[in-house]
């Protein structure tokens, strides 16, 4: 395929000595007893290599590489191996009882060695998946100027208009698959953040590795700086951001466009921009603007409603019938509230052969004004008008629950505590098995916890949400809470788009993740009371979607690596980084 190919050329030039098998990225894959000698390591002193996260193992030297590379010395003469290293460090972490301190930990940890942060992420991804993205990233975003302490990715402020393909080109990483970025207005449920929304594209692509495999210097995170509108930043001496109102109109559209145009012409049309937290009103309209012509995905928009469909079709084994059988409210009616609402009409329409204008009669969205109903078209922004169904105005959520009779609650409003007691108990009047999505997060922006809905459905809910939740026991009887997190669905998703060359994202292709991720889950977690495979397999998991979403990607004639694989969960699982040390001659 065309990726190899290139890989071996860049290797070459760059003067790799490759002892092992390089992956669809060119990305040498060594083991232990297959040495390599990176450039890096060739040229730089034994204090350099200490310095450089990509090839440093500390302790782990071995003797031979330490008389090698100028390292005697330089280290304690103690040679450990990676798996005692990890379980210090591990150990370490745990000290810590603040979630920020392990953040910073954590983030420590990935600036002085690289593959020892992924061995521990993968490794412990359930434990430490909270600490590297939500929660915890929100406080660390809101913190962000108070505890930067080095530059992690790319910051392209409206400073810079006229010159983004020039910041580009500083970035020292030329082969680039998977952009994350940000303009920081929307950070989770916690608003405009500004500059400071960079640990969102950070942590996110730090998830495109650990659990997607994709290569660390493939990914690259970028926050676009047009200023923010929270006054207590723009008064904060640490901010480290633009001290400025946010742009907004013909200047914002400008810096977006010409962003766009230079990352096309400096990387391909081959690499995968991801939007991440943009307001609601860019977010829609900079998808559709750039879906036709570039290789763009909005996790808050596809990924968050990919994620909650393969809860809504997992959950089908607890439930007789079909997902055309059952009506959803979805309170809020955001990015994320629509977002999962078209990808659930499109579902029901590809399943019962119906139009998707007929699906949609099955869905129904409350705003913060009420029930969306056709007397309020003239009001409505286009992405909600397509929900504006026939019906009297509905103000409350209670009200619209006993009059919709739903079978599935959605909330992404961020609107904490709003599933109150009189709601979850009317939807468990209506249904045996209420499917209650609590999906808004930090914790504190949750509609309700796990606690309250199966205590308060009387242990019948079929419960999901976007935060974590212990496990809850009711009348002797132990629920494990599923988290709707995106990260199941935009690591192997990116992972699939990668080892299959796409071009371009279609609806088919979101489809494809969201079925693939359903299917993952077995009789055993359904008896769990699991609409999520458990996180600890997470990387078979994105292996799995990978190959769902390269599959549809070949079928619908958008894949550029040729031929197709014959077995692409195998190939998936054979392209993904490795965290392993290498070995160096």
């Amino acid at each position: 395929m065309a990726g190899r190919g290139e890989g071996n050329g860049a290797a070459t030039m760059a003067g790799v000595a490759t002892g092992g098998v390089e992956d669809a990225y060119g990305e040498d894959r060594a083991t232990e007893d297959q040495p390599i000698t990176p450039w890096a390591v060739c040229v730089a002193s034994g204090h350099s290599l200490l310095r450089d996260p990509r090839h440093n193992k500390g302790l782990s030297f071995t003797e031979k590489e330490r008389d090698a590379h100028y390292l005697r010395g330089l280290l304690p003469p103690v040679v450990l191996s990676q798996e005692l290293q990890e379980k210090r460090l591990l150990q370490n972490v745990r000290q810590f009882q603040v979630p920020l301190q392990r953040y910073m930990a954590l983030m420590d940890l990935q600036e002085r060695n690289e593959r020892l942060f992924y061995k521990l992420l993968i490794d412990n991804v359930e434990e430490l998946l909270p600490v590297v993205y939500t929660p915890t990233v929100g406080e660390a975003c809101q913190k962000y100027g108070s505890i930067f302490r080095r530059p992690q990715g790319l910051y392209i402020s409206l400073k810079e208009k006229g010159r983004i393909l020039e910041l580009l080109r500083n970035w020292p990483e030329k082969s680039i698959q998977v952009i994350v970025v940000t303009d920081g207005e929307r950070i989770l449920g916690l608003g405009d953040l500004g500059c400071q929304g960079m640990g969102i594209p950070v942590g996110k692509l730090a998830l495109y590795t650990a659990l997607g495999g994709v290569r660390p210097s493939a990914c690259l995170p970028i926050t676009i700086d047009v200023g923010t509108n929270n006054e207590d930043l723009l008064k904060d001496e640490f901010y480290i951001g633009l001290r400025q109102k946010r742009a907004t109109g013909q200047e914002y559209s400008d810096l977006l466009d010409e962003f766009m145009a230079a990352i096309k012409q400096h990387y391909g049309q081959k690499v995968l921009v991801q939007f991440e937290d943009f307001a609601n009103y860019n977010a829609f309209t900079l998808l559709e603007k750039y879906r036709a012509n570039n290789l763009v995905f909005n996790d808050d928009i596809q990924g968050t409603a990919a994620v909650v469909l393969a809860g809504l079709i997992a959950a089908q084994k607890f439930v007789s019938g079909t997902l055309a059988d059952h009506t959803f409210l979805f309170f809020g009616a955001g990015e994320a509230g629509t977002g999962i609402a078209e990808l659930v009409a499109l579902e029901i329409s590809n399943q019962s052969k119906v139009p998707v204008e007929d699906a949609r009669k099955k869905i129904w969205l409350l705003d913060s004004k009420g029930l969306i109903v056709s007397s309020r078209k003239d009001s409505l922004q286009p992405f909600k008008k397509r929900y504006a169904h026939e019906h009297e105005p509905v103000k409350d959520l209670l009200d619209a629950v006993k009059v919709i009779k739903p079978t599935a609650l959605i909330g992404s409003a961020g609107v904490g505590q709003s599933f109150t007691k009189k709601v979850i108990e009317a939807m468990s009047s209506i249904n045996e098995r209420p499917i209650i999505l609590a999906l808004s997060n930090p914790t504190s922006q949750s509609e309700c916890t796990a606690e309250q809905a199966y205590s308060w459905s009387k242990g019948r809910a079929i419960f999901g949400s976007g935060s974590p939740f212990d496990p809850v026991k009711y009348n002797d009887k132990l629920f494990v809470p599923a988290q709707a997190n995106n990260a199941y669905i935009f690591p192997g998703f990116g992972l699939g788009v990668v080892i299959s060359g796409a071009i371009r994202v279609k609806d088919e292709m979101i489809l494809a993740a969201a079925e693939g991720l359903a299917d993952q889950v077995t009789p055993e977690h359904v008896d769990k009371g699991l609409i999520y495979p458990p996180f600890s397999c997470i990387r078979k998991i994105s292996a799995n979607i990978a190959a769902r979403v390269a599959a549809k990607a070949y079928d619908l004639g958008l894949a550029s690596h040729l031929p197709r694989p014959k077995d692409l969960v195998k190939y998936a699982e054979s392209c993904m980084y490795s965290p392993i040390y290498r070995s160096y001659r």
